[in-house]
């Protein structure tokens, strides 16, 4: 039986007791038998079934409601973001590596996404560019920004975001 079923039941019983006792102080209800009022009063607990039936599916639909959310929660807590930059005039020697360790542990090694939004670049030579990430961990990365050829880098920015599972 449902908490609120037996709650309903106790606050019957407790009508019941206190109507009984003022049946015998009311002259009106003398007229009416102990064992009619309990006929009536379980007429009107009936008559709640269904209601107490759509209260418990509604019930559980919040609960499948609330976990749903508890789940979305612990997704959006079990994430974490970042950026890398490097910058320097004259420009800097490349590769450059930079090892990210994150301000809490992931349970399982995270999937790491990256995406490059700033590059400076001399305008008289090609513009060749590499980015990547290596060594996942559940404690960190390496970010990898690599130049070649005749490109004259100076710098870039490089935002990454870490997702557990």
């Amino acid at each position: 039986m449902g908490l609120i079923a037996e709650v309903l039941l106790l606050v019957t019983a407790v009508a019941i007791a206190g109507t009984v006792q003022s049946q015998n102080s009311n002259v009106e209800r003398q007229n009416r038998s102990g064992n009619e009022l309990v006929f009536y009063l379980m007429e009107q607990l009936y008559d709640m079934k269904p209601k107490i039936e759509t209260m418990k599916t509604k019930i559980k639909d919040m609960e499948f409601y609330i976990a749903a959310q508890k789940k979305q929660i612990e997704a959006l807590q079990n994430r974490e973001s970042g950026v890398v930059v490097k910058y320097a005039n004259p420009p800097p020697s490349w590769p450059y590596i930079q090892s990210v360790k994150f301000k809490s542990h992931f349970e399982e090694r995270p999937t790491v996404t990256y995406g490059l939004y700033f590059l400076d670049s001399d305008r008289s030579t090609n513009l060749r560019v590499i980015t990547e990430i290596t060594d996942v961990t559940k404690t960190g990365f390496r970010m990898k920004l690599t130049s070649y050829d005749d490109s004259k880098l100076y710098g870039a920015k490089i935002n990454w975001m870490a997702c557990g599972k």
